[in-house]
């Protein structure tokens, strides 16, 4: 089993020292964690502070790398970070992403217009259907203009969040419409997507991006992909992996990828 979706304590929504996170994977099998610690630039924060959210890059690697060689017989760790995607920060998340040794980089759309999804701006005083409108648009053009990541994570994070603000969540045609045209994007230029299992935690009731998403994504050729927890907590590792692996033999799929500074290597599905 691979967790390729794992916070720590260097993320600041979560507390999960890293050494108990190595303990808990070692006692559940697990033969590979990927560290994917949040960053946000320029983001928008309650009392109108307007603020990079993010680690101390030279503590971070320093620390994930003390810990591969300290466990490097019981479990292999790979150095990954989680990066918040924005056209308006282009330059120096390139930079960023050249200047560390990272194994891994998820690229996520946690913001629109610098707005976390989690403060609800997004949805305020728009219909479901526009806020995904204005959630995907921005997605399309942040997978033609950047090509800093390995895998854009939880493609259809919007759903989780409009759970606070619609009865139904669920994506029109016109979304769908918008997702192929990403996922061939992203296919296209040789990058991949996540299976991001915490949609079942959620409320979801399934993956982030779901079943339907995921078929699309094969049925497109596409081929990179990593499966996640999205832990925060020690419970939270490793949940539902072995059942998504299972989802997507199903859909088709015969592998699932990991990566070694940024190289993906393909895992064939047990």
């Amino acid at each position: 089993m691979f967790d390729y979706h794992v916070h720590t304590s260097f993320s600041n929504d979560c507390k999960m020292p890293v050494e108990e996170i190595i303990k808990r994977g070692i006692s559940l099998g697990i033969q590979e964690i990927a560290f994917t610690d949040h960053v946000e630039l320029n983001v928008w924060r309650p009392g109108d502070l307007v603020m990079d959210d993010m680690f101390d890059a030279d503590v971070y690697i320093k620390k994930m790398q003390e810990i591969q060689t300290k466990y490097k017989n019981q479990i292999s760790i790979k150095i990954g970070v989680e990066m918040g995607l924005q056209l308006e920060e282009k330059d120096r998340i390139n930079q960023l992403i050249c200047q560390y040794p990272f194994d891994f980089v998820i690229g996520s759309s946690h913001t629109i217009d610098g707005h976390d999804l989690y403060y609800g701006k997004l949805f305020h005083e728009k219909s479901k259907e526009e806020a995904y409108e204005r959630y995907f648009s921005e997605v399309i053009k942040i997978v033609e203009a950047m090509e800093c990541y390995s895998v854009y994570g939880h493609l259809d994070l919007v759903r989780r969040y409009a759970l606070k603000s619609y009865a139904n969540v669920e994506l029109e045609d016109v979304d769908k419409d918008m997702i192929q045209w990403i996922l061939k994007t992203i296919i296209e230029k040789g990058k991949g997507i996540e299976v991001n299992t915490s949609g079942y935690r959620y409320g979801l009731g399934g993956t982030n991006p779901s079943e339907e998403i995921l078929q699309l994504y094969k049925k497109l050729g596409g081929e990179v992909i990593t499966v996640g927890s999205d832990a925060h907590r020690l419970e939270h590792i490793g949940f539902r992996i072995k059942e998504t692996y299972e989802l997507l033999k199903e859909i088709g799929f015969k592998y699932i990828t990991v990566f070694d500074q940024r190289e993906p290597k393909f895992i064939k599905l047990p």
